[in-house]
């Protein structure tokens, strides 16, 4: 692998590294484990009555985690799970919920949202652009990385 390759690759895997454990931190000082606050993120995106396999799309989480992760919620009293219609079980944030959602996950979204605005337009389109391209790229090569037994990412 070329240098300027390698070094780019330590580098931008090191930035995703950063990133990720700055939402860690953010949600360990919210008093939030890293699924709920990637939960109720979604669920505000998302709006009341989303569906859980909505979440788990939005979020980008495993039924598994969504599941656990809701049902600890719920015991919390911060949402409340209804099967509605025989279509799934739709997700709902109860007063509490929408009380935490306000005071913890809005302001991170904000936060967010000025990091972006802090950019020039059109650095703000090139990092969006370039993201698309790489990941585009590199879900390319991982899907035709030779899996076991021939599977697929």
């Amino acid at each position: 692998m070329e240098a300027r390759t390698a070094r780019a690759n330590r580098e931008y895997n090191n930035l995703f590294r950063l990133c990720n454990e700055l939402y860690h931190n953010a949600a360990a000082r919210m008093g939030l484990s890293d699924s709920a606050l990637d939960i109720l993120y979604a669920l505000d995106a998302l709006g009341d009555g989303c569906l859980q396999k909505d979440v788990c799309a939005a979020a980008g989480m495993s039924k598994q985690t969504v599941n656990t992760s809701v049902h600890k919620l719920e015991r919390a009293g911060i949402v409340e799970l209804r099967v509605e219609h025989g279509r799934g079980t739709h997700l709902y944030l109860t007063p509490e919920g929408r009380a935490l959602v306000a005071e913890r996950i809005r302001p991170l979204v904000a936060a967010e949202e000025a990091a972006f605005s802090d950019l020039a337009p059109q650095e703000c389109e090139e990092l969006l652009r370039l993201s698309r391209a790489y990941l585009d790229r590199l879900r390319t090569r991982v899907e035709a990385l030779p899996y076991p037994d021939g599977a697929r990412a």
